[in-house]
């Protein structure tokens, strides 16, 4: 990023409150100013939790992952909870928990520890208020240990405008209480809390390094005040914004005081690397644009340099995050260009589209939120397995990494180009993927122009490809196509090809979809069951009812492992195919294929059968 300004630059904020939480999942105390230690977070943050029953130890001499804890992910009601923490002095506390009736709860604290004996005797009275269990008792850790939900970043961060954001595209308050922060700090600007991961920052007397962005989950659905889930805040991140991310953890590496109204400043030191876990992909995060090549009038390919510098198989694609006049929006497009730090993209220009006049506006040196790469490699690696590629418009961006890629590393391989493109003008990459054909012994193009004015390209064909062109080109039996254009191309292009007797299974295309605007709020279950399920892989077998919650909760109470990331109907990772009827509780945020159900959102409205992925 040489010769432009780093997206960090000049961000400064302020810290608007301090909160601390005793109790895990609970209700916070808000504190107005504390002192941080290196390697520790806030003093006596989260040294008390409630156990699940998956552990079998009552006090901790290291972190433990929150899984083993009542949380509100699962538990909401532990938000109508409160928590007072008084301090004596020389390493004592008293900390009580009131529920909702009016009981209560005393534990005496020394060095952050509750007395053994009153452990024992709040066992018994946890076992009434949450009587569905499993439950153990109250669990502290060994002194300096605390329950975080990451071993090495123990202080967690949200940025304030990014809540103003949220609650402008929700078009309802939303409450900053649902992220549980240690710090809240404004004057960032939305967002701008990405761009300091990796970096090192000065706040009141203490210096933090920022390690990782915060994934959201279903836990923030919880209202603080009502222990209701009343809006699906997860949902609201990956439609409107595109990412299930708000808010930064950080380590304390410098000790000092922080108080309200202190100023957070970036440093010119980077976090220490040794300490920073490897970037995830789907992590958003600021790329700086190095150039803009106009390929035709209507395409250009913008450069960026990249600070994750995450590789990228060809044909993966690469998320954009930004907003116009109408509030956010964010798109996917094809990477096709990778370098170690540096990513390209081509960017087809609608006139009436929201995100790529933005894009094509863009000059050397302007800072974009992005996120990726996404998707999986789209042709198997077999090197002498006969390819087929079939793109339209400007679903032809794959092509050239994935031509890259086999001049690389399988130049042997059989492939064919199939574009097909409205006008000579539309075909700006051409060029470049005819290059590329050169170096393969067995490569092939053939581009189909079918409208405009002017003389065709070099042995360019006038019109559609016709089911005899989809025969001629289509790989033997052992082959396999990729298909990209518009939903039209790639559907008649399937059906000419398994005319040509090419396998389904053989067949791919690669899905990534646009912002869609969905409910944020949960529906009742369409019938109150019981209903059996059966977890095939597992063979375990379950009756569901309305209080059980979703497919994902049955699962995981009867010990079934099951994936799952935002338990919300945003990523799709609990996505699984399904053998009877369901129904889900939110609008999805990701695609759903029939005979799919989110395990995370949906339930049983009949006898089913989880079978697999």
């Amino acid at each position: 990023m040489t010769g432009h300004p780093a997206p960090y630059r000049g961000l400064t904020a302020r810290v608007a409150g301090i909160v601390r939480y005793p109790v895990k999942a609970m209700a916070g105390r808000p504190l107005p100013r504390v002192f941080l230690t290196p390697g520790r977070g806030l003093p006596l943050d989260r040294v008390i939790g409630l156990r699940n029953g998956t552990l079998m130890v009552r006090r901790h001499t290291h972190w433990t992952d929150s899984t083993a804890f009542l949380r509100l992910l699962k538990n909401a009601s532990l938000a109508r909870h409160t928590v007072t923490l008084t301090e004596e002095g020389e390493g004592s506390a008293v900390l009580r928990i009131t529920a909702p009736s009016g009981e209560g709860i005393t534990l005496r604290l020394r060095d952050g520890l509750p007395l053994p004996g009153d452990i024992d005797r709040a066992d018994e009275v946890l076992r009434t208020w949450f009587p569905d269990g499993p439950l153990g008792p109250v669990t502290a850790d060994a002194p300096g240990v605390s329950l975080w939900d990451w071993p090495t970043a123990p202080v967690s961060l949200i940025n304030l405008d990014t809540v103003r954001a949220l609650t402008d595209a929700a078009g309802v308050p939303v409450d900053h209480r649902r992220f549980r922060a240690n710090l809240y700090v404004e004057g960032l600007g939305p967002w701008r809390e990405f761009a300091l991961v990796g970096r090192r920052v000065a706040l009141g007397g203490a210096e933090l390094d920022i390690v990782q962005a915060t994934d959201r989950c279903r836990a923030t659905t919880v209202n603080p005040d009502t222990g209701r889930r009343d809006l699906n805040v997860p949902v609201l991140l990956a439609s409107r914004f595109g990412h299930l991310y708000c808010g930064v953890y950080a380590r304390v590496v410098r000790p000092g005081p922080v108080a309200e109204g202190d100023r957070l400043t970036v440093l010119d030191t980077p976090a220490d690397p040794a300490a920073l876990p490897a970037p995830e992909p789907d992590w958003p995060r600021y790329a700086t644009v190095t150039a803009l090549r106009e390929e035709s009038p209507t395409v250009t390919t913008v450069r960026l340099a990249d600070p994750a510098a995450l590789a990228a198989a060809p044909g993966q694609h690469l998320r954009v995050h930004l907003a116009d006049g109408d509030g956010p929006t964010w798109r996917s497009y094809t990477l096709t260009g990778t370098a170690p730090g540096a990513l390209a993209i081509s960017v087809k220009r609608v006139p009436d589209g929201r995100v790529s006049p933005l894009l094509h506006a863009l000059r050397p040196g302007a800072h974009l939120r992005v996120s990726g790469p996404y998707g999986s490699p789209l042709v198997s690696p077999g090197p002498s397995r006969p390819l087929l590629l079939a793109v339209a418009g400007v679903g032809v961006t794959p092509v050239l990494p994935i031509l890259r890629g086999l001049a690389d590393s399988a130049p042997e391989r059989p492939v064919t180009v199939l574009n097909v493109v409205r006008t000579p003008g539309d075909a700006p990459l051409w060029p470049a993927i005819t290059a590329l054909l050169a170096r393969l012994p067995h490569a092939t193009g053939r581009l189909y122009v079918t409208g405009g004015d002017g003389p065709l390209p070099p042995d360019a064909r006038p019109g559609r490809p016709t089911e005899a062109d989809y025969a001629d080109l289509a790989p033997d039996p052992g082959g396999e196509a990729y298909l990209c254009g518009p939903a039209e191309f790639v559907k008649a292009a399937r059906a000419a090809l398994l005319a040509a007797g090419l396998a389904p299974g053989a067949i791919a295309d690669e899905h990534f979809f646009s912002p869609v605007e969905v409910p944020l709020t949960d529906r009742p279950p369409p019938a109150p069951g019981p209903f059996p399920v059966r977890f095939a892989a597992s063979g375990t077998e379950a009756t569901w009812t309305a209080d059980d919650g979703t497919l994902l909760d049955l699962g995981e109470s009867a010990g079934v492992r099951l994936p799952s990331a935002c338990r919300a109907g945003a990523c799709g990772t609990c996505l699984q195919r399904v053998d009877g009827a369901t129904a889900h509780l939110i609008t999805p945020g990701v695609p759903v294929p029939s005979g799919h159900a989110l395990l995370c959102c949906a339930v049983p409205v009949g006898p089913v059968t989880v079978t697999s992925a």
